[in-house]
């Protein structure tokens, strides 16, 4: 299973040239995909105007709705990821990181994947580094080469 972070989202958007290889992982893959609530937040958080949420529910919450594939976050979950936020206090010299809304979702991210099994497609290699001092999590750059 994988889930892709918000970032690989906005550049497969916003990026021609990345969005050749978002498209081919995304159709080859797309039945190991799983759509984070958290990272579909973060995008709408990014959507400047109706029409683009609109296009951001169409295309992507829509499909991912009606495959029953999109991942919210239990109570299991934010109790997780509030355990991990503590660890990484404890660690010091993170409260910068520590302090942003985006890592802790990171951190939520990190903990639903970790729950399911699933690698985390991200570009923000250094917060998922992070948090991997404290939890076990898979995370990899765009795009994996698989051998299965």
């Amino acid at each position: 299973m994988f889930i892709l972070d918000s970032n690989v989202y906005i550049e497969g958007f916003n990026n021609s040239s990345f969005a050749v290889g978002f498209r081919g992982f995304h159709q080859t893959h797309l039945p190991r995909i799983i759509l984070s609530a958290v990272v579909f937040s973060e995008l709408l958080v990014g959507a400047n105007s109706r029409s683009r949420e609109q296009v951001l529910r169409r295309t992507l919450l829509e499909p991912f709705r009606s495959r029953r594939r999109i991942l919210v976050p239990t109570l299991q979950t934010w109790e997780s990821a509030s355990a991990i936020d503590r660890r990484l206090r404890s660690l010091g010299s993170f409260d910068s990181s520590l302090a942003q809304r985006a890592f802790f979702n990171d951190i939520l991210i990190a903990a639903s994947a970790r729950e399911i099994g699933a690698t985390i497609i991200t570009k923000n290699l250094a917060d998922f580094g992070l948090i991997a001092r404290v939890l076990d999590v898979r995370f990899v750059p765009p795009w994996p080469r698989l051998t299965e």
